[in-house]
């Protein structure tokens, strides 16, 4: 289908976000780097209001050498809040209206990706309301078609000047990726080992650039999800879920002082802590409180509410993907990254489930929230599990079988 210039395609949950401002659970104008776009940063130097002009710009600092971060807010050092947040909200919408935020403030939690002569919307499951709309919805990932959005000065990301075959290539992978993270007649665990089979093998091709052929074999697998019964067969695949227990709750416990920051999810670790040494804390008994909770009430949670794990990995691989293969043209990365965010992810809410003895959608949306904003703005935590994977010898098919199973 040919997409008219300038249209949008949105996922069904970016029509439904409005920004909960003061309610919000975890405010993204706090403990984050607010930066500030040059064209924005001169309109504060012309604001007519001589009080709100010296009150914003007071808190500003420069940083003439970036265009895109021209300056940056002095954040409060006891609370760790923008100057310009007052009562939960920012008082520059409030006093001037949305047309005063710069392009980090106007565009989070959307994330706004250029395709030909579209652009595609996504949004962050940082944000505590998207998290809930993304996850929640057996309809947020349903795509349409928009003529325009009524957020102005948003930043909408370019692919670069790369060839213009890679980058259709990289999309066309893409787009198979989300079909596949779609196709409900696979368990959704058996969806996630069939990318990677598919990325394992469009790995070789793609890096090299050869597009043509690459394409071509997309088409293959398409056949080969219809007829190939070893790879229709979930059996065929490896699984050692004491394996798996040992090398997520070890990688966690090994970096968590170095990369853990944001209190919610220190309250969702803390959780995961005490449920799984709930019944002690030695491998053994350890492991077997694993076994029990995932058995007794993280599978059946999921059994019922699959999407919510299908409507992350869709948003992610969307959102993400296309400018990672471009950045990175070791398309199976991508895959070790999604495994090992998917693992974490079902590791934690599993310790919490044996902590409440109960698993919930408020207990998912807000594990998935804060794991999301507390690693997901940096590439250092997974950066350091891809090594950590290199040094198990599992950066393979073989070994993420053992993780996703």
């Amino acid at each position: 289908m040919q997409v008219m210039q300038k249209e949008y395609i949105i996922p069904g949950y970016i029509r439904e976000f409005q920004c909960t401002g003061a309610a919000c659970e975890d405010s993204c104008c706090s403990f984050w780097e607010i930066t500030i776009d040059k064209s924005t940063y001169e309109k504060y130097k012309r604001i007519p209001d001589k009080s709100i002009r010296e009150d914003i710009n007071s808190n500003l600092v420069r940083n003439p050498k970036n265009n895109g971060a021209h300056a940056s807010f002095k954040m409060n050092q006891k609370t760790g809040n923008c100057p310009m947040l007052c009562g939960g909200l920012c008082s520059i919408q409030a006093k001037l209206g949305e047309d005063y935020l710069s392009q980090t403030c106007s565009t989070y939690p959307r994330v706004l990706n250029k395709r030909d002569e579209s652009i595609e919307v996504s949004a962050l499951l940082s944000c505590p309301e998207i998290a809930r709309l993304v996850l929640l919805s057996k309809d947020s990932m349903h795509f349409s078609y928009a003529a325009e959005l009524p957020t102005p000065n948003l930043m909408v990301k370019n692919q670069g000047n790369l060839s213009k075959t890679k980058i259709e290539c990289s999309f066309a992978i893409r787009d198979l990726a989300v079909e596949i993270l779609r196709d409900r007649q696979f368990s959704l665990q058996h969806r996630l080992i069939i990318l990677g089979v598919l990325l394992d093998n469009a790995a070789n091709p793609f890096v090299v650039g050869e597009h043509a052929d690459t394409l071509a074999f997309l088409d293959e697998f398409r056949g080969e999800l219809k007829t190939n019964q070893e790879l229709r067969n979930y059996d065929v695949f490896a699984s050692d879920d004491q394996f798996q227990f040992q090398f997520l709750n070890n990688t966690l416990m090994h970096h968590l002082n170095e990369f853990l920051w944001n209190a919610r999810y220190n309250e969702c670790m803390n959780e995961y802590l005490k449920g799984i040494q709930s019944n002690g804390s030695s491998l053994s008994e350890s492991l077997s409180t694993y076994r029990k909770a995932r058995k007794e009430i993280y599978d059946p949670y999921f059994k019922h509410n699959e999407h919510i794990m299908e409507n992350y990995l869709i948003n992610h691989v969307y959102q993400t993907f296309v400018a990672d293969a471009l950045v990175d043209s070791n398309l199976f990365n991508f895959f070790l990254k999604l495994v090992a965010d998917y693992s974490f992810i079902r590791q934690h809410l599993i310790g919490m489930a044996a902590y409440r003895q109960e698993l919930t959608d408020d207990m998912v949306v807000k594990l998935i929230q804060s794991y999301t904003k507390n690693y997901k703005f940096s590439n250092k935590f997974l950066d350091a599990v891809l090594k950590d994977m290199a040094a198990q010898n599992i950066s393979y098919l073989g070994g993420m079988s053992l993780l996703i199973k």
